[in-house]
């Protein structure tokens, strides 16, 4: 414990041997093994042997981009986030979004998230993305005008972050910042998080609970505890994994998975979101199985927040429009 934190420490180790023969420096050893250790740590092996495939200078561009994140963190030019609506397939209204970053990167150009939240995820710097995601993300919920349309913006929360207890009044000092009611906010977690230490996450979800906030599970299904995490875990809404979506009208098997967990959310009183929709036989027949809503590339792409202001004001606009001429 520091400060109140739960620190998780793992070990990894990088090994490099050499022959006193071979005249290897001591410094170019000890390169070698950092090598090893940096891919230990990247594919989650207590320990790796140094070998020459490995090499090639991957630590050092790894090392710098690092450093490179820890520097956009302070810029206003670089970390940006855009939004993917989700969408009522009922009503073809959007009923949320989601936050997802990108980078502009002054040499590299513009990066995906797959190319960086790794390594942020595996260093100190979870802590201050984290709070910089959720603060710009609540910054574009408290500028929106949505009358009576309820449209919470979702951010993705590492299974790290939840083992930390300054994480719900955080967020509860963020909300009273914007003036924003916790419901709002949406924090999606992985079914990951079960195999973590779940007495502090529980602890940290009760907090995030107590204050408002919504909870979802992304990616559902495809972990090993499905059911277990929502007999442990109480939440707002579930998100069946893209892959299932994809597969659902060639795999019997993809098919039944999307049918239970849509009965499975609705009899628990669940919302579910069905990920990764790019066709409109499959809107059609996740709408016809009662699937609540959908997000994916055949509904609307990411795109910026003035796009998604736009969207998410005009169609509020347009309720207003219809409750008044229809009296109400």
């Amino acid at each position: 414990m520091v400060e109140g934190v739960t620190l998780t420490v793992e070990v990894r180790v990088g090994l490099a041997v050499t022959e006193v023969a071979d005249g290897c420096p001591h410094t170019e050893l000890l390169r070698r093994a950092d090598i090893a250790m940096y891919e230990a740590k990247s594919s989650g092996r207590n320990l790796v042997t140094y070998s020459p495939e490995r090499d090639g200078g991957r630590l050092d561009r790894l090392s710098l981009l690092a450093a490179e994140l820890r520097y956009a963190l302070t810029q206003d030019d670089q970390l940006f986030l855009e939004l993917q609506p989700l969408i009522d397939l009922a009503t073809d209204l959007p009923i949320g979004a989601e936050a997802l970053v990108r980078w502009r990167h002054p040499r590299r150009g513009l990066l995906g998230p797959s190319e960086f939240i790794p390594i942020i995820e595996r260093s100190e710097l979870i802590h201050p993305f984290t709070q910089w995601v959720l603060d710009e993300a609540l910054s574009v919920i408290g500028s929106w005008h949505t009358g009576d349309l309820d449209v919470p913006i979702a951010v993705n929360l590492s299974a790290r972050s939840l083992l930390d207890r300054t994480l719900p009044g955080d967020i509860d000092r963020m909300l009273r910042k914007y003036r924003i009611p916790a419901s709002k906010l949406v924090l999606e977690i992985t079914e990951t998080v079960i195999m973590s230490e779940l007495e502090v996450v529980e602890e940290v979800l009760d907090g995030l609970r107590s204050i408002g906030v919504q909870i979802a599970v992304d990616d559902f299904g495809t972990g090993y505890s499905s059911l277990t995490f929502l007999a442990r875990v109480r939440v707002d809404e579930v998100k069946i994994d893209q892959s299932f979506v994809k597969a659902m009208h060639h795999s019997v098997e993809a098919s039944a998975i999307v049918n239970s967990t849509i009965a499975l959310a609705s009899s628990l009183g669940l919302r579910v979101i069905a990920e990764g929709i790019e066709t409109p036989e499959q809107r059609a027949e996740l709408e016809a199985l009662g699937c609540t809503g959908g997000q994916g590339y055949g509904l609307y792409p990411p795109m910026s927040i003035d796009a998604a202001t736009a969207l998410v004001e005009e169609a509020a606009d347009g309720l207003s429009g219809a409750s008044a001429a229809s009296g109400h």
